[in-house]
């Protein structure tokens, strides 16, 4: 009996043991980093200095493009994203209908975020960037352009 006990309980420190040694996720911390104004008097076109580091690859990091337009909208708004010589992205956003003169598109890779109908299809994906606006005949008054990344 001794030896059954003393067994038993070498089998519970062990278990105790193991289950502190394995890894617990820590929790993301995520932040907004605000990017550049899309107006008229930069031609909807501007650059997001950003280093090498600064990358979209989790799901939970997007790039918020925020906008006012004048409804209603027809067809869609282009965001273009080149890096040095190389386009990077172009999304065709449709605009959710709407009696607000303001919408939001959120680009992201992870599907169950993004809206307006674009998505980040390869990771990780670069921040920086020159980044243009082509309202294709809508009326866009002027545009926001900012990134939620986690560390």
């Amino acid at each position: 009996m001794t030896t059954r006990l003393a067994l038993g309980r070498l089998v519970i420190a062990a278990a105790l043991v193991i289950g502190a040694c394995e890894p617990t996720a820590a929790p993301q911390r995520c932040r907004r980093h605000d990017g550049v104004a899309l107006v008229p008097e930069n031609g909807f076109a501007a650059s997001v200095e950003s280093d090498e580091l600064t990358l979209i690859d989790l799901p939970e990091e997007r790039i918020d493009l925020a906008m006012s337009v004048v409804r209603p909208v027809r067809g869609t708004i282009d965001l273009v994203h080149v890096v040095g010589d190389r386009e990077m992205g172009r999304w065709e956003l449709t605009v959710p209908d709407s009696n607000l003169s303001t919408a939001r598109c959120l680009i992201s890779p992870a599907s169950g975020w993004f809206a307006c109908g674009a998505m980040i299809r390869e990771v990780p994906y670069p921040t920086g960037g020159y980044y243009y606006l082509r309202p294709n005949g809508n009326t866009v008054l002027e545009a926001g352009l900012s990134f939620y990344l986690c560390d």
